[in-house]
Protein backbone atom coordinates (compact mmCIF):
# COMPACT_ATOMS: atom_id res chain seq x y z
CA UNK A 1 0.00 0.00 0.00
CA UNK A 2 2.84 2.37 0.81
CA UNK A 3 4.45 2.00 -2.61
CA UNK A 4 1.12 2.51 -4.38
CA UNK A 5 0.25 5.53 -2.24
CA UNK A 6 3.59 7.12 -3.00
CA UNK A 7 2.82 7.11 -6.73
CA UNK A 8 -0.94 7.73 -6.59
CA UNK A 9 -2.11 11.12 -7.83
CA UNK A 10 -5.90 10.86 -7.39
CA UNK A 11 -6.78 9.21 -4.07
CA UNK A 12 -7.93 11.67 -1.41
CA UNK A 13 -9.19 9.31 1.34
CA UNK A 14 -7.61 6.09 2.59
CA UNK A 15 -9.38 4.05 5.30
CA UNK A 16 -7.28 1.20 6.71
CA UNK A 17 -9.27 0.77 9.93
CA UNK A 18 -8.51 -2.54 11.69
CA UNK A 19 -6.03 -3.96 9.18
CA UNK A 20 -3.21 -4.88 11.56
CA UNK A 21 -0.54 -3.00 9.63
CA UNK A 22 1.67 -2.65 12.72
CA UNK A 23 4.69 -0.38 12.95
CA UNK A 24 6.22 -1.67 9.71
CA UNK A 25 3.09 -0.82 7.74
CA UNK A 26 2.98 2.58 9.41
CA UNK A 27 6.57 3.20 8.33
CA UNK A 28 5.72 2.35 4.71
CA UNK A 29 2.68 4.61 4.74
CA UNK A 30 4.69 7.38 6.39
CA UNK A 31 7.33 7.19 3.66
CA UNK A 32 4.58 7.51 1.07
CA UNK A 33 3.01 10.47 2.88
CA UNK A 34 6.25 12.38 2.52
CA UNK A 35 5.79 12.31 -1.28
CA UNK A 36 2.03 12.00 -1.79
CA UNK A 37 0.35 15.29 -2.76
CA UNK A 38 -3.33 14.29 -2.93
CA UNK A 39 -4.32 12.37 0.20
CA UNK A 40 -6.33 14.54 2.60
CA UNK A 41 -7.83 11.90 4.94
CA UNK A 42 -6.07 8.90 6.48
CA UNK A 43 -7.69 6.48 8.92
CA UNK A 44 -5.28 4.11 10.66
CA UNK A 45 -7.57 3.28 13.59
CA UNK A 46 -6.95 -0.07 15.36
CA UNK A 47 -3.75 -1.01 13.58
CA UNK A 48 -1.32 -1.57 16.45
CA UNK A 49 1.29 0.82 15.06
CA UNK A 50 2.78 1.45 18.52
CA UNK A 51 5.28 4.17 19.41
CA UNK A 52 7.53 3.35 16.42
CA UNK A 53 4.67 3.75 13.97
CA UNK A 54 3.59 6.96 15.68
CA UNK A 55 7.09 8.36 15.32
CA UNK A 56 7.19 7.43 11.63
CA UNK A 57 3.84 9.11 10.97
CA UNK A 58 5.06 12.16 12.90
CA UNK A 59 8.13 12.47 10.68
CA UNK A 60 5.88 12.35 7.63
CA UNK A 61 3.62 15.07 9.05
CA UNK A 62 6.58 17.44 9.06
CA UNK A 63 6.88 17.08 5.28
CA UNK A 64 3.33 16.40 4.10
CA UNK A 65 1.36 19.45 2.95
CA UNK A 66 -2.01 17.94 2.01
CA UNK A 67 -3.26 15.74 4.85
CA UNK A 68 -6.05 17.48 6.78
CA UNK A 69 -7.55 14.56 8.76
CA UNK A 70 -5.60 11.85 10.57
CA UNK A 71 -7.23 9.15 12.70
CA UNK A 72 -4.82 7.20 14.91
CA UNK A 73 -7.31 6.00 17.53
CA UNK A 74 -6.45 2.81 19.47
CA UNK A 75 -2.88 2.26 18.27
CA UNK A 76 -0.91 2.18 21.53
CA UNK A 77 1.39 4.95 20.40
CA UNK A 78 2.09 5.78 24.05
CA UNK A 79 4.16 8.76 25.20
CA UNK A 80 6.99 8.45 22.66
CA UNK A 81 4.65 8.41 19.67
CA UNK A 82 2.53 11.19 21.15
CA UNK A 83 5.60 13.36 21.77
CA UNK A 84 6.76 12.89 18.19
CA UNK A 85 3.33 13.80 16.83
CA UNK A 86 3.26 16.82 19.11
CA UNK A 87 6.59 18.01 17.75
CA UNK A 88 5.38 17.46 14.18
CA UNK A 89 2.28 19.57 14.80
CA UNK A 90 4.53 22.53 15.50
CA UNK A 91 5.70 22.35 11.87
CA UNK A 92 2.64 20.99 10.05
CA UNK A 93 0.37 23.67 8.57
CA UNK A 94 -2.41 21.58 7.02
CA UNK A 95 -3.71 19.05 9.57
CA UNK A 96 -7.02 20.27 11.01
CA UNK A 97 -8.45 17.04 12.51
CA UNK A 98 -6.47 14.61 14.65
CA UNK A 99 -7.89 11.68 16.65
CA UNK A 100 -5.46 10.20 19.17
CA UNK A 101 -8.02 8.70 21.55
CA UNK A 102 -7.18 5.48 23.42
CA UNK A 103 -3.47 5.44 22.70
CA UNK A 104 -2.00 4.66 26.08
CA UNK A 105 -0.21 6.46 28.81
CA UNK A 106 0.80 10.02 28.09
CA UNK A 107 0.08 10.22 24.38
CA UNK A 108 -2.49 12.99 24.79
CA UNK A 109 -0.45 15.01 27.27
CA UNK A 110 2.60 14.74 25.03
CA UNK A 111 0.64 16.20 22.12
CA UNK A 112 -1.22 18.91 24.03
CA UNK A 113 1.65 21.39 24.34
CA UNK A 114 2.12 21.46 20.58
CA UNK A 115 -1.46 22.55 20.05
CA UNK A 116 -0.59 25.91 21.60
CA UNK A 117 1.85 26.54 18.75
CA UNK A 118 -0.04 24.91 15.88
CA UNK A 119 -1.72 27.54 13.68
CA UNK A 120 -4.12 25.38 11.67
Amino acid sequence: IGAALEKNTTLTTLDLDSNGIGHEGARAIAAALEKNATLTTLNLRYNGIGPEGGQAIAAALKKNATLTTLILECNNIEHDGGSAIGAALKENATLTTLNLSNNGSGSGRATASALEKNAT
